[in-house]
C-alpha cells in the first residue's frame, strides 16, 4: 500500500476521536427522570459507561493512529535512505559509467 494512503489513515484514526471529544461538548445527552414521593428525580444510566467508552476508546484510537503515522514515516525515512545509498553506490562503481554496448 502506498505510503500517503497509511498516513492518511493514521491522520484519520487521529482526528475522529479528537471528533468525538468535540461532539460531547457539544451535544447534550437525554436526560430520563422519574417521579418519587412527588419528587422529581432526574438521572442518565448509562452516562458512566458513556463517560468510560468516550474516555479510554478514543484515547487508543488516537493511539493506534499516532503509531501508524510514526512507522509509516519512519518506513518513508528508510527508503529514502536505501535510495541514496543505492546511488552512491552505483557512482562508485568502476567501469559502468561510459561503457559502450557492443
Amino acid at each position: 500500500m502506498n505510503i500517503w494512503v497509511k498516513l492518511l489513515i493514521g491522520v484519520v484514526l487521529l482526528v475522529v476521536p479528537l471528533a468525538l471529544y468535540v461532539y460531547n461538548f457539544v451535544a447534550q445527552d437525554p436526560i430520563f427522570s422519574v417521579s418519587v414521593m412527588g419528587k422529581e428525580i432526574q438521572f442518565r444510566p448509562w452516562e458512566s459507561v458513556w463517560i468510560v467508552i468516550q474516555g479510554t476508546v478514543p484515547l487508543f484510537i488516537m493511539l493506534v493512529g499516532l503509531f501508524v503515522i510514526w512507522l509509516e514515516l519512519d518506513e518513508w525515512r528508510i527508503e529514502r535512505e536505501l535510495r541514496e545509498e543505492e546511488e552512491k553506490e552505483e557512482e562508485k562503481k568502476p567501469g559502468r559509467r561510459g561503457r559502450k554496448k557492443k
